[in-house]
């Protein structure tokens, strides 16, 4: 295996002797040396073709990260000061950067870590407690939670240096950011939480201007304003005509595990014998897929949705 003052003679031969020449200028003036030494007298023809493609790519990752983690002075935040946001808090500092990491919150660490690419936070979570990193991964979107399994399947040995420049940076940005789980709903789930909280009497109209302005939008808000428990709100005759207009197998999945006054509403509104039969076949039911129960939820919601708008 290459070490690292090979590399750094292969990657300056790579980038050309003005470039090379540049980069040695700033380097501690015994180590350029030795290293100036081997690029003129080295007599190895050189590397392959991948072991350069490897190197360049190391390169232009280190780079990369470089440029992002540029020394910043760190904002310490105190939830008792009038001018910040209650949710933030305020983080006494050690002095060093793998200590400090763990002073951040789950969700400040997985957050500042969310904008970074895989190698890193693989070198990062390679450093830390196995809990702390299992949480951690545990927090990220499922794909860059892949993409850093594969960077950890990799032995990373990095320089103390680079693991000292990744931690402070992580920190830095992890400082910023609330200390509670990130809100993670999309536009049309917050619209929805929106206009479920408005009068019913005003939330027509504003469904039909979104609906105008946007129908993909209105759609997906249709299916996030009627939910599977509101079934509980409605008045009996309600619940009996959303209960006639569905099969009994969508209705017995969607009562799989649901919450008892959902299921105390549904049986006292169906007949004895309707009861007696879905009552047996709740009991027989241990295993059913969360996307079965789902879509059998969603099917009653859009029933609810339907006979609520006709009712306006």
């Amino acid at each position: 295996m290459t070490d690292r003052k090979q590399q750094s003679v292969a990657l300056l031969k790579l980038l050309g002797e003005e470039t090379a020449e540049a980069v040695l200028s700033h380097m501690p003036s015994e180590y350029a040396a030795e290293i100036r030494s081997q690029i003129q007298t080295d007599p190895s023809p050189g590397i392959r073709a991948k072991q350069k493609r490897d190197l360049l790519k190391d390169f232009e990752w280190f780079f990369d990260f470089a440029l992002k983690s540029s020394p910043r002075n760190l904002s310490v935040f105190d939830d008792e000061a009038g001018d910040q946001q209650a949710n933030e808090v305020k983080i006494r500092l050690t002095g060093n950067p793998m200590k400090d990491i763990q002073l951040l919150s789950i969700h400040q660490l997985s957050g500042a870590l969310e904008t970074e690419q895989p190698r890193t936070i693989a070198i990062l979570l390679n450093n830390v407690p196995p809990e702390l990193a299992a949480n951690v991964l545990s927090l990220l979107p499922d794909e860059l939670r892949e993409n850093v399994a594969r960077q950890l399947s990799k032995e990373q040995n990095a320089p103390p240096l680079l693991m000292e420049r990744i931690a402070r940076a992580t920190v830095q940005r992890g400082a910023t950011l609330p200390a509670g789980p990130k809100d993670r709903r999309d536009h049309a789930d917050r619209l929805g939480e929106v206009l479920r909280a408005v009068p019913k009497s005003y939330r027509k109209s504003m469904m039909e201007a979104i609906k105008q302005e946007d129908p993909d939008l209105s759609k997906a808000l249709m299916r996030r304003l009627y939910r599977f428990d509101d079934i509980v709100d409605l008045d009996p005759k309600t619940v009996q005509q959303i209960l006639a207009e569905i099969d009994g197998t969508t209705l017995t999945t969607a009562m799989f595990e649901a919450d008892e006054k959902i299921v105390e509403t549904i049986m006292e509104n169906l007949s004895r014998r309707a009861r007696l039969t879905i009552e047996e076949e709740l009991q027989f039911m241990t295993r059913v897929p969360e996307s079965k129960v789902t879509a059998a939820r969603e099917t009653v919601s859009e029933l609810i949705a339907k006979i609520d708008e006709e009712g306006e």
